[in-house]
């Protein structure tokens, strides 16, 4: 390259960097915050509020247009009439706009786009929550109603066919926000268990309790919400479905450093029995639920703290008969219920 060219050369590159206008340019109008009950039921109206900034020299007009979409039908909808100011918004000053709309029964996300009175988009806030219209309702149903595994082979098994539950919870608190509720699963193994004379420490009731009493046969649940994370084994179970039980990274855990696994991420994990649960929930299976106040299912990305799966949805179970497994006929009575405080 001739030396002549290197000063043209830069003199071009710092004029492209000047007309490039700075990532940090404040806009002319700026949603400063939103408001709205996220429940309600179809004969309600909800209220929008939005409170709209004017960083810019001059008076301006301003548009929101509340939009919904239907988590269902995936339908986009703008709420009627929009909001607008009913004059301009002076320089450096605020106004909120506010309107209540009556919204069919559905579960829909919440958008607010911010027109000026060119009709140009200036800014967006989406809502952080959900907005839930409906009427108060629970219920729950599984199907089959009964469940023969047939001939337990030696080892571990999972039975083929899957056990769907269909359900229908929506309740909300004078606050408006969600009621907590579970779906969990356990066994009754309360008239059926009574454990081997003189030993030292029963087992635990949970699984398959033989007809005499003495002996359990632990049962294993999977469902979408146990995993496995494609990201940390490979098995993608939306598409693939239920991890193979024969794989111990399924099974017991992944592996960790020094030959140990990771227990508390396994994807089948046992079932509990009623004997065995307390008022905590960390003692509870729970394959689907809801609880906003729990730091273990609320994050940024989740912050109405959910860990449903949409209804119907299934869950399979397995079993593993080891070397002290005795032969004999089991039996128990596995409860699927739908727990709200």
């Amino acid at each position: 390259m001739r030396r002549d060219l290197i000063p043209n050369l830069l003199l071009v590159v710092l004029s492209l960097l000047l007309i490039v206008p700075p990532a940090y340019a404040q806009k002319k109008l700026h949603i400063v915050s939103v408001a709205y009950d996220p429940h309600a039921n179809p004969t309600e109206s909800v209220r929008f509020t939005v409170t709209v900034r004017n960083n810019d020299s001059t008076s301006e007009f301003a548009e929101v247009d509340v939009t919904l979409t239907n988590l269902d039908t995936e339908r986009e909808s703008t709420l009627t009439p929009v909001l607008t100011t009913s004059s301009n918004i002076p320089a450096g000053g605020t106004a909120t706009l506010s309107r209540s709309y009556t919204i069919a029964a559905g579960i829909y996300t919440v958008s607010f786009p911010l027109y000026d009175g060119n009709g140009a988009k200036a800014d967006q806030i989406n809502g952080k929550f959900p907005l839930h219209i409906g009427t108060e309702t629970e219920s729950i149903r599984v199907f089959p109603e009964a469940i023969h595994l047939g001939s337990l082979p030696p080892g571990r098994m999972m039975h083929p066919m899957p056990i769907t539950v269909s359900w229908n919870f929506y309740r909300f608190n004078r606050m408006r926000l969600d009621v907590p509720f579970s779906i969990r699963i356990y066994t009754d193994n309360a008239a059926r268990y009574r454990g081997v004379p003189g030993a030292i420490e029963k087992t635990a009731t949970g699984g398959l309790v033989s007809m005499d009493g003495r002996h359990v046969i632990p049962l294993k649940v999977w469902s979408l919400n146990f995993g496995p994370d494609i990201q940390e084994t490979g098995w993608d179970a939306a598409l693939a479905g239920p991890p193979p039980v024969d794989e111990d990274d399924f099974w017991i855990g992944p592996p960790l450093l020094e030959d140990r696994r990771s227990f508390g991420s396994a994807a089948w994990v046992r079932v509990p029995d009623l004997a065995e649960m307390t008022a905590n929930p960390l003692s509870w299976r729970r394959l689907i639920g809801q609880e906003p106040h729990d730091t273990r299912f609320a994050s940024d990305s989740n912050v109405t703290g959910d860990f449903t799966l949409r209804s119907p949805f299934t869950f399979y179970l397995a079993t593993e008969t080891g070397p002290t497994a005795v032969e004999g006929q089991y039996a128990a009575t596995l409860i699927v219920e739908l727990w709200s405080p």
